[in-house]
């Protein structure tokens, strides 16, 4: 009988506090051992985003399983989105549990993950909570450019001000009892006199909170003459607008002090050298024998030029850069996502964007519930202008339902819009398509921030050969499957891949090509392409499989 540890988990405070999610969880995980027949050794219940692994519970579940890595065989949860929803650190986490020798495993999401397709469906079941998330984001964003550009600051309240509301209950910034010290601080500093320390020194010790850092970015924040800066935004550049909150000083005050300070600035700065297109590896290769950056350079001979990447003294390994450059192509081509798996890609996306829809789908009664809840809240008002109940009751019941009418709203929120997701992963799998085209036809700056993404650390060489341990774990299993494909002859009937015989009913069930030897696979678009926030895990070099691209060296 093997010995298992339960973790749930649910998003929210008030989600823990009322309990319903992890009760349910509880019941299916322990309905699911006991037709197992497994053991319970423990139980581990958490109330935190799934972004990280930097959740309170799940550190002492993993401290638990360090402790009694001999007794424990598994570690199951309900879905893979309960485990986490950040696709590289889960693959670091997944690689720790192996070391124990310790299974990690989803009740209603099923998958053996010694068997490479079934790696890429994790990347299915990780990555559409990943990119859902991503999509909330870019909303979130959006709405707050919308208020930056009606000039209303949003987020914390700089020095000098507080976040307050106007009669449209919209954010709108309110100048404190710090805003006349804000005002003295940049009359001084317009007299030319004081330097920066000696002004913040002044204000100090008339009770100013500030240090020397912040107080410099005070000096140059606009939003202290009444304007707000946008950053740029995609298509959008960055711009500065009149804003609707009181002003501390005057825009010619202002100017004054910005002409002061940069007089100040010392403008000997390091000027970096330009990257130099012929070598777009430089900084990226390290050398096999004592693992430093190669670096590149061009010689004369006899009758033309010879470029190599090489390592400096005392090793002195060089690489010819024609050769260097042909194989790492190459090399590229081999984590490409092949026209077969990409067409069941889709379909798989499809099929599970449309399971997700259909979990967070909001009917009528969500409406019903919401409105029977503000028309309680109304009802509680008058009772109050009435006199029917004291100011704290009052204020007690009107907190109450507020928080179960922000509860509410929030499930609108979790609704997704398939059809802008699933465009995120068909650019995601076009640019995964034409890996090794795209860097041979990028410019230097574009081939850099690919190869980047490919390898979140540098390109590690063994044995003359490129270390895959160190790829990107999602192209890692890419390359996995490319090579199994590439193993199988068309008459060898016997090594047909069949996915969906894998995977149990309860779980997730492939369309039936998966019948006919092609698997479905899954990629991230955060991921991959580097879409904005994010960045990428630098102990992806604990992938599972340390496959490796031939690289020959010269001399």
């Amino acid at each position: 009988m093997d010995n298992v540890i339960l973790y749930v988990r649910v998003s929210t405070d008030e989600q823990a506090g009322r309990g319903y999610s992890l009760r349910d969880q509880e019941q299916k995980l322990f309905a699911y051992c006991q037709t197992n027949k497994l053991n319970v050794l423990a139980i581990y219940r958490e109330d935190y985003s799934a972004k990280t692994f930097k959740r309170p519970e799940f550190r002492k579940l993993l401290e638990f399983c360090k402790k009694n890595k001999k007794s424990v065989n598994q570690v199951i949860f309900i879905k893979w989105d309960r485990f986490s929803r950040n696709t590289a650190e889960s693959y670091q986490m997944i690689a720790t549990f192996n070391s124990l020798a310790i299974r990690v495993n989803a009740i209603e999401q099923p998958l053996d993950l010694t068997i490479p397709e079934q790696g890429l469906m994790l990347a299915v079941y990780l990555s559409i909570p990943e990119v859902e998330n991503h999509r909330r984001s870019l909303n979130v964003t959006a709405g707050m450019r919308r208020a930056l550009k009606e000039g209303r600051y949003v987020g914390s309240a700089p020095l000098g001000y507080d976040n307050g509301r106007d009669s449209a209950k919209k954010p709108l910034l309110t100048p404190n009892k710090d805003a006349i010290l804000i005002q003295e601080a940049f009359e001084l500093m317009a007299t030319g006199v004081y330097n920066q320390k000696e002004v913040l020194n002044k204000l100090k010790a008339k009770g100013l909170k500030s240090s020397k850092t912040p107080f410099s970015n005070l000096l140059k924040n606009p939003i202290y003459h009444g304007a707000i800066f946008i950053k740029a935004y995609k298509d959008e550049k960055e711009t500065t607008i009149h804003g609707i909150h009181e002003p501390l000083v005057t825009k010619a005050l202002f100017d004054k002090v910005q002409d002061i300070i940069n007089h100040r600035r010392n403008n000997n700065h390091t000027k970096h050298k330009k990257l130099n297109d012929k070598f777009p590896l430089k900084g990226f290769l390290l050398c096999p024998v004592c693992n430093n950056p190669l670096t590149g350079s061009t010689s004369k001979g006899r009758t033309k030029h010879y470029s190599y990447y090489h390592c400096i003294s005392p090793c002195n390994g060089r690489y010819v850069l024609e050769d260097v450059n042909e194989w790492f192509n190459e090399f590229l081509n081999s984590i490409s996502l092949s026209g077969p798996l990409k067409n069941l890609f889709e379909e798989v996306v499809k099929e599970q964007l449309a399971k997700l829809a259909e979990t967070n789908k909001i009917g009528p009664k969500h409406f019903e519930q919401l409105k029977k809840l503000e028309q309680k809240l109304e009802r509680l008002q008058d009772m109050f202008v009435d006199g029917e109940l004291d100011k704290n009751d009052y204020h007690t019941t009107k907190l109450r339902y507020e928080n179960i009418i922000a509860e509410t709203k929030e499930k609108e929120n979790k609704v997704i819009d398939e059809k802008s997701v699933f465009e995120l992963y068909q650019k995601a799998i076009n640019k995964t398509e034409t890996i090794g085209k795209q860097y041979s036809n990028a410019d230097i700056e574009s081939k850099r921030l690919l190869l980047g993404s490919i390898f979140p650390k540098k390109i590690h060489f063994e044995n003359k050969k490129v270390r895959t341990a160190d790829v990107n774990p999602i192209l890692n299993e890419i390359l996995s499957v490319n090579r199994a494909y590439g193993g199988i002859k068309k008459w060898d009937k016997t090594k047909k891949l069949a996915l969906s015989h894998r995977v149990n009913a309860e779980g997730f069930e492939p369309s039936t090509a998966c019948l006919e030897g092609r698997c479905s696979i899954q990629l991230s678009y955060a991921s991959v392409v580097g879409v904005a926030g994010f960045e990428p895990a630098a102990s992806c070099s604990q992938s599972r499989r340390d496959n490796r691209a031939t690289l020959h060296p010269e001399g």
